[in-house]
């Protein structure tokens, strides 16, 4: 792959990794903590916890790139690795569209997830900036993780020492704007009206379910049909959209309620 293609697709895959039903969970219960606690990092927490996270993959990335020359994995890793995701994604959308329909009128909606059920209740109840890094970097030691990074450094295997560096970098980057994005969203949603709140919440869970179940549906049909995968050019054009979509709502919504209460 071009090196510059390359660059691209790493930064899509980032884009669309912190677009992941887990992450969002994790920050967006950890943004509603620090709000109550009135922590001057709410509105940072998806910052903090990807950079943790980022950390780790561009550690993982280095690593891998120093033994990728004489390192291939086993044929079934990247089947296992597939269906892993597809899986865990339908049990992500299963889990949070039942939540969405049993949820009361009056009720917040929260984003469920896999791996923050994992965590110690005092872990996810923290204030502190370095716990919330450390939060995203325990995140980032899942299979799903290690795999997508792995396939990007074998890819970049012989562009040069550094590449491997540069891409966790590129890699990172690209999550930190969209985690970066939900946590300030989060923040924004809680200043607002309780309708308005509710109204944001449970649109953002069905988001949530739409994206689940999307993307499990597409990993599995292009593992039948090859053919059918997209160009990562639309996918991130797609993600880029779906962004700009969730800042102009969110601003209509708070224009409309400062509207509503004059």
């Amino acid at each position: 792959m071009e090196i510059n293609s390359l660059i691209l697709f790493v930064f899509i895959l980032g884009l669309r990794h912190g677009l992941d039903a887990d992450h969002l969970a994790c920050i967006d219960g950890l943004t509603r903590y620090n709000w109550r606690m009135k922590s001057p990092f709410a509105r940072w927490v998806g910052t903090l916890f990807s950079l943790g996270h980022g950390l780790v993959v561009t550690g993982v990335a280095v690593i891998l790139g120093m033994f990728s020359k004489n390192f291939t994995f086993p044929a079934y890793f990247d089947t296992l690795t597939t269906w892993v995701s597809v899986i865990s994604l339908f049990l992500i959308g299963t889990v949070n569209i039942y939540n969405l329909l049993r949820m009361r009128p009056t009720e917040d909606f929260s984003i469920r997830g896999i791996k923050g059920r994992f965590l110690p209740r005092f872990v996810q109840e923290t204030t502190r900036p370095f716990m919330i890094v450390l939060i995203g970097a325990m995140f980032a030691m899942a299979a799903d993780t290690v795999s997508q990074t792995a396939v990007w450094t074998l890819a970049a295997g012989n562009s040069g020492g550094h590449m491997s560096f540069f891409l966790g970098l590129t890699f990172m980057l690209g999550m930190m704007l969209v985690d970066t994005i939900d946590s300030f969203i989060a923040f924004r949603m809680l200043n607002q009206s309780k309708k308005i709140s509710q109204t944001v919440s449970k649109a953002l869970g069905w988001a949530i379910v739409v994206l689940a179940y999307g993307v499990s549906f597409y990993e599995a049909l292009t593992f039948f049909y090859p053919e059918a995968e997209l160009d990562f050019e639309i996918v991130g054009i797609i993600i880029f959209s779906l962004l700009v979509m969730a800042f102009v709502w969110m601003s209509y919504l708070e224009r409309k309620g400062e509207g509503t209460c004059t």
